[in-house]
Order: C-alpha cells, then structure tokens, then sequence
C-alpha cells in the first residue's frame, strides 16, 4: 500500500511539472493553425494569389505584411484573412502599383545572375581549354623541332658516312657516262669530299677532261690529279 501511494506521488508531481509546458504547446498551436489557413486562402484566390504577403498570428492577432497592387487588393487580403479563431488583423500591407514589374525584375535578374555565372564559366572552362591547347601546341612545336634536330643530327651523321663513298660513285659515274673517259682505267678515291684521280691514261687531255668532270660532281670540294699519262 506504501508503494502503491509512493507511486502515485511521483505521478503527481510529473504531471504538476509537465503540464504547464503541455499548456504552452496547446497555446502555440491555434497561431500556427490560423497562419497555415490564412495563407492557404490567399494562395487560392484569384487577386492575391500572385501575391508575396506573409501572415503572422500572435494569440488571434494577425499582421500581414509584403506588397500588393492597389488599395483593394489590401482590403480583400485583410478580408479574407479574418476567419475564426482571429481577434484582429494588422495590415501592414504596402501599395505598389509596380509589385508585377518587381517581381518580374527579379525573376529577371536571377535568371541574369545565372546565366551571367554560366557566361563566366564557360568562358573560364574556354579560356582553360585554350590554355591547354596552346601548352599542348607548344609541346608539340617542341616534339617536333626536337625530333627534326634529331634528325638533322642523324642525316647529318649519315653525311658524314657516307659521303666519301656516294662522291666517289658520282664521280665514276659520271666518268661512265662520258665519251672521252667510259673506258679509262681511272682510280676514284675521295676523303673529306676531296677526290684524288690515280692511274694512267692515253693523252694529257683524258687527264684533264677527268680532272674537269670530277670537279663538276656534286659534293666535290676538290679534286687532286695524279693521273699518269702513257709515254
């Protein structure tokens, strides 16, 4: 019986601590229950529906606040928004004959301000694509001069080989496809692009004539006669 009355103690005393935040709670609601209905009204109506006009409840008291069109506009806002529950309405409601226009200005400008923002970004995301364009045609210009000088080192190279040999090829070329020297026992040697000319021929002239067609051969820089002449 003592814990039973124990019990019931300390449900009392929950209950007398808890009730006036219960109470609070309860006395809240009916404002957020008259701004729920109120604004629900005004969506819906033909006139205001366009309309920014914020509704706020104090215990039954009701203050409107934003901007209408005209003067009617305001009584009918302040009309509608006396339903039960609502003591008094404060209508702080202001006239502007341009509240469309606003709106639309502002609509406006934040479509604005977006594509503006999606302007700068593409033209960042542009600039950035032109930088890497630009670094990637100068690396390029760059692989390529490199690898031109490398090639030029190469034939170069190459020239350096090869060109004592393809001189003397030339110049005895040359020396089968003349008249005067096709069947003359001529010796062709070449060093450093200079031809030295050995062996022995008929006349003084096939001497000269030879000496004359070696130095005429490309790449020849000179040419070195110790042609022999028969007696």
């Amino acid at each position: 019986m003592k814990v039973f009355k124990a019990w019931m103690s300390l449900g009392l005393a929950g209950f007398l601590i808890l009730a006036p935040a219960a109470w609070a709670v309860a006395q809240d609601s009916p404002d957020d229950s008259i701004e729920s209905k109120i604004e629900a009204i005004l969506k819906k109506d033909s006139m205001l529906a366009a309309r920014s006009i914020d509704v706020e409840s104090e215990q039954g008291r009701v203050k409107l606040t934003g901007a209408v069109k005209t003067a009617d506009e305001k009584a009918r806002a302040e009309r509608l928004s006396k339903i039960a529950g609502v003591t008094g309405v404060v209508n702080e409601l202001r006239i502007d004959p341009n509240v469309e226009r606003s709106t639309a200005d502002r609509a406006a400008s934040a479509t604005k301000e977006g594509l503006n923002k999606a302007v700068d970004a593409t033209a960042k995301g542009a600039e950035k694509a032109a930088q890497g364009a630009k670094r990637g045609v100068a690396e390029a210009e760059k692989g390529v001069a490199t690898a031109a000088g490398k090639t030029a080192d190469a034939v170069g190279t190459a020239g350096e080989k090869l060109t004592d040999s393809s001189i003397s090829t030339r110049v005895k070329h040359e020396f089968s496809e003349d008249a005067t020297l096709k069947n003359a026992a001529i010796r062709v040697e070449t060093k450093a692009r200079v031809v030295t000319l050995r062996g022995t021929v008929a006349t003084a002239d096939i001497k000269a004539r030879a000496e004359d067609v070696a130095a005429k051969t490309d790449g020849v820089t000179r040419v070195v006669n110790e042609l022999l002449v028969k007696q």
